[in-house]
């Protein structure tokens, strides 16, 4: 029996942090300010259930909502006033590009029976004000506005509802003047139920001919390649393609942003594939006679621009699994697609090739070692090398080798990103976490902020380049305040690595002056290593790790690597 949310009058604010309870929401992260006041204040009488968590600046609120509801599953809230949370625009973008369940809520600061007085601030998009509902809809999965006290609550179970069926991702609810005052109850209309918290995706049914059909091909395959997307940790899949891809003894590559799917430290884990995927994984992709994609839309960072040596489907079967029926076949014909969450349709597919295929086992094994003995495997000799300045392959060498399988590694964006995606070992499935959407910088810190607030227990690093870091060093002060301890390692080159490296001999505004970020990191009241010797980095990881403090280890990096280096030459065999 249906089961009534309120059985009192409360205020709208008060139903609508009840409505968050119910979902199974248990983080609100932003600034307070204008008409969010309310909800902020409702959310002083349920510090038990709901963690609300201030930030310096809104953008970072965006970024850490989008990268808890990517490593749980469960939608969190970033919350400030209208305009000011267009800053939080960075994470809603990603969120939506990347499937992320995250929720904004804002205001209209519409000045209420003055709105068509050209009040400030207002954003009800009226003459006079700006169009908060049109913004925010360019960027979320959806918008609702409450311009009502009832529908104040109603519009927050909509917003839940939404973020995580189907495709999930960010929803926007704004709430105007009107819809924050006033009383709601149990005679209130619409009513209000307990409605709990949603399962992430889509219905767990598959197909059973596609599913069929896909078993059929992977078990008759030489050379079997899986393409792990973001999809898989979307599903929390990571049991489930370990468990396939040991079957088929077939290699795993991955999106940038499927990274970690599969850790890299499995004997069949060949890295990310595409513009600047490592040899091997290229390799094998191209040379596959069937590929199956679990979770990836196949952008052109991940198909080298439909390179046809990379992935052609009038040589290769491609079969697809997305839990969006209209992401299948969006960009690369397939051969069979399958709707479907990929935790069910990945366990569903191994039971169908139990004991097949056995026979060609041997064969996949033999064809994925040779291509280890061509192309190598997460072995470059600049991960060990002792030039000064510090190579960054060292840096990410050092990484690879010192952290603990349980740490979460959050990346930026930048040409750091680019050598972390290419370089960087993962030592556990899930562990990496990069903003492969849409490449925003200052990403890395409140990422790791994400981190340690899904998972109190596990150690989380961002790393960051110098420009990134300036973005989002702020975030230093929310660890300190928060007791959210995280190590951050720099790569401090002086420049904006990717633009001075692809403005060749014409460059422009892309060096920075030369800052000490461990000082910048002491006046913030937290530790600060600076770091020149490449032999003493790892100790400092170590170090750092091992105190429980946050602490930014800044590397002094050579700014002679460049990101042209690990771009694949697909791209410029065309």
């Amino acid at each position: 029996m249906a089961e009534l949310l309120l059985d009192e009058e409360v205020s709208p604010a008060e139903a609508v942090v009840r409505v968050l309870e119910d979902g199974g929401v248990d983080l609100v992260v932003g600034m307070p300010g204008g008409l969010t006041i309310p909800i902020w204040d409702a959310l002083y009488d349920h510090p038990h259930t709901i963690r609300s968590v201030l930030v310096r600046e809104e953008t970072r609120a965006g970024v850490v909502a989008e990268v808890y509801g990517r490593l749980t599953g469960r939608p969190a809230v970033a919350m400030g006033q209208g305009a000011f949370l267009t800053a939080a625009a960075i994470g809603a973008i990603e969120g939506h590009v990347s499937a992320t369940p995250m929720l904004l809520f804002g205001d209209l600061s519409d000045g209420g029976p003055y709105a068509l007085h050209g009040p400030y601030q207002s954003g009800d998009g009226r003459y006079g004000a700006w169009d908060a509902p049109g913004l925010f809809g360019s960027v979320c999965k959806e918008v609702f506005v409450a311009n009502s006290p009832e529908e104040a609550p109603h519009c927050a179970q909509l917003a839940l509802k939404h973020a995580v069926s189907g495709e999930p991702g960010p929803v926007a609810v704004l709430f105007s003047a009107r819809s924050v005052r006033g009383r709601v109850g149990p005679e209130s209309r619409p009513r209000l139920y307990r409605r709990g918290a949603a399962p992430i995706g889509g219905t767990s049914a598959v197909e059973t001919a596609a599913l069929a059909r896909a078993a059929e091909l992977l078990a008759g395959a030489d050379r079997p390649a899986i393409v792990a997307g973001g999809g898989v940790r979307l599903s929390g899949a990571f049991d489930e393609l370990s468990r396939l891809a040991t079957e088929l003894a077939a290699p795993v590559a991955t999106t940038a942003n499927g990274k970690s799917a599969l850790a890299e430290t499995d004997p069949l884990a060949v890295g990310v594939f595409g513009n600047f995927g490592t040899p091997i994984a290229n390799a094998v992709v191209g040379d596959a006679d069937v590929v199956l994609v679990v979770g990836s839309k196949l952008g052109p960072t991940d198909t080298a621009n439909e390179h046809p040596e990379l992935l052609d489907p009038t040589r290769q079967a491609i079969i697809q699994v997305d839990v969006e029926p209209t992401n299948l076949a969006w960009t690369t014909p397939v051969e069979v697609a399958v709707a479907g969450d990929a935790k069910v349709v990945l366990s569903r597919l191994r039971d169908e090739l139990s004991g097949r295929g056995s026979d060609r086992r041997d064969g996949r094994t033999a064809w994925l070692q040779a291509a280890v003995d061509q192309h190598g495997r997460f072995d470059a000799p600049e991960l060990t090398s002792s030039a000064v300045p510090t190579l960054p392959q060292r840096v990410i060498g050092d990484l690879s080798a010192t952290l603990p399988p349980e740490a979460i590694v959050c990346c930026d964006a930048g040409e750091n990103r680019i050598f972390m995606t290419h370089y960087f070992r993962s030592v556990a499935s899930g562990s990496f976490i990069q903003p492969a959407g849409v490449g925003a910088m200052g990403y890395a810190i409140p990422g790791a902020l994400a981190a340690r607030l899904a998972h109190p227990d596990r150690p989380a690093v961002a790393v960051c380049g110098d420009g990134g870091f300036a973005i989002g060093m702020n975030g230093l002060m929310t660890a300190r305040e928060e007791e959210l301890p995280i190590t951050v390692v720099v790569l401090n080159n002086g420049a904006l690595g990717w633009v001075l490296h692809g403005q060749r001999e014409r460059t422009i505004a892309s060096r920075f002056a030369d800052f000490d970020h461990a000082a910048i990191a002491h006046s913030m009241g937290v530790e600060g290593i600076r770091i020149t010797d490449p032999d003493a980095l790892g100790p400092a990881i170590e170090g750092a790790l091992a105190s429980g403090q946050t602490t930014v280890v800044d590397v002094v990096t050579s700014l002679d690597e460049s990101y042209h280096k690990v771009t694949s030459p697909l791209l410029r065999r065309r």
